[in-house]
């Protein structure tokens, strides 16, 4: 209504056309939030999302509230629409696995900055940045007896007003040096993929050798 987008006779009908896509059933239009699960009030919300006809779908820490059963189900549910609907999803969240799941490509920030930029494959099985490898190597993996590839996180998280001069990640960095305190540049790798770090090109040439 407020949009203009159908006129006042057709909204009820409107409002069960919405919640089909969703997986949700029309007899659920007469129910309180309070009468919902956790996943069908997710998928509500994905609903009233998409009742504006959007391209782009911005999904915020859309499954950070979920177990892992209706995590995976919300998860596939933004990837039907995605395809079926042809949007633009931008998903954002601290859940890696989920990013991977999601996302082709990925963007991870640290304090505001960029750290780190590419194909989802090649962010999560090439990371570059030591902030990228502490976040993947935080993820739990169900096998105890997987040896961690790279560091996890250690240190605080510093104040982000105003964060660290230079490379922001540098006071809880493995591999900091002086150069550190100077801004770094963001390292082509090649396809695409990008990392903010000194030593990222170091990298790169540890790899091609």
């Amino acid at each position: 209504m407020v949009h203009g987008l159908v006129p006042p006779g057709e909204i009820a009908a409107e409002m069960e056309r919405l919640l089909a896509p969703v997986g949700l059933s029309a007899e659920l239009l007469t129910r309180y939030p309070s009468e919902l699960s956790g996943g069908q009030r997710q998928r509500v919300v994905i609903a009233r999302a998409l009742s504006v006809r959007p391209d782009v779908l911005v999904a915020d820490e859309a499954v950070s509230g979920l177990d892992a059963s209706l995590r995976a189900q919300v998860l596939d549910l933004l990837l039907d629409l995605q395809r079926d609907l042809g949007l633009t999803l931008l998903f954002i969240s601290h859940d890696l696995r989920a990013a991977e799941y999601v996302c082709r490509r990925v963007e991870v920030m640290y304090l505001g900055h960029l750290v780190e930029m590419g194909l989802s494959e090649d962010v999560f099985s090439r990371p570059a940045h030591p902030y990228t490898r502490g976040l993947i190597a935080a993820v739990p993996s169900p096998d105890p007896g997987v040896r961690r590839e790279h560091p996890a996180l250690a240190g605080e998280l510093p104040s982000a007003i105003p964060p660290p001069s230079g490379c922001a990640f540098r006071t809880r960095c493995p591999m900091a040096e002086e150069v550190c305190a100077s801004p770094p540049p963001l390292v082509t790798l090649g396809g695409g993929h990008v990392a903010a770090c000194h030593f990222a090109g170091e990298a790169r040439e540890r790899r091609a050798g």
